[in-house]
């Protein structure tokens, strides 16, 4: 039987681009979504746009969301809140107990005094300086970050060659949690 030269390159290709796939699938893909947080110790109760979700103390839930204006009702703490929020991104926090959130952003890829950078820039939390690029939230809805809750920053960043802009990813955390990540990557 003859080998088909073209059949074999055919199949090679093939065989890299499901190899890619699985890879990005696997590393790089990244599920946009919102994310309702419950750090309290009760469950809440939350309409948004007439559909119920109750989130059981400690926990958090990702719902969907259409952008634009949505209604938002719910009672915590004996306090009622009925208000709308403007979605503009495709990742949100909904945050129902209005707690304290941090955004932390981390550089990546090689710049000009990557690390004064990272130093002249702090927050301080319960008495303790963090350094970096950190913003401090605690509103209802809270959508200035790339990564949510439920998510981690990638292990592996591939930047492309040809792209010569520096790349900042966000992360948003719960307070104990973004302390408990910076302790454990820049202590």
């Amino acid at each position: 039987m003859k080998k088909n030269p073209s059949l074999i390159g055919l199949l090679i290709i093939c065989g890299l681009i499901a190899f890619i796939l699985l890879f990005y699938n696997t590393f790089l893909n990244k599920k946009d979504g919102y994310v309702i947080d419950n750090p309290s110790n009760k469950t809440i109760s939350i309409k948004i746009n007439d559909k119920n979700y109750t989130i059981a103390p400690q926990q958090n839930a990702r719902i969907e969301l259409p952008k634009g204006k949505t209604k938002i009702s719910y009672t915590f703490n004996n306090k009622n809140t009925d208000t709308i929020i403007d979605i503009v991104r495709s990742s949100g926090l909904i945050n129902p107990t209005l707690q304290d959130y941090y955004t932390f952003t981390r550089p990546y890829g090689v710049r000009k005094n990557k690390d004064s950078i990272f130093l002249s820039k702090n927050i301080a939390i319960d008495n303790q300086v963090y350094h970096g690029i950190i913003e401090k939230s605690s509103d209802l809805y809270i959508e200035n970050f790339y990564y949510n809750l439920d998510q981690d920053y990638p292990r592996i960043f591939i930047k492309s060659a040809s792209s010569e802009k520096n790349t900042d990813l966000s992360k948003i955390f719960n307070k104990e949690d973004f302390k408990q990540f910076y302790f454990e990557n820049y202590e």
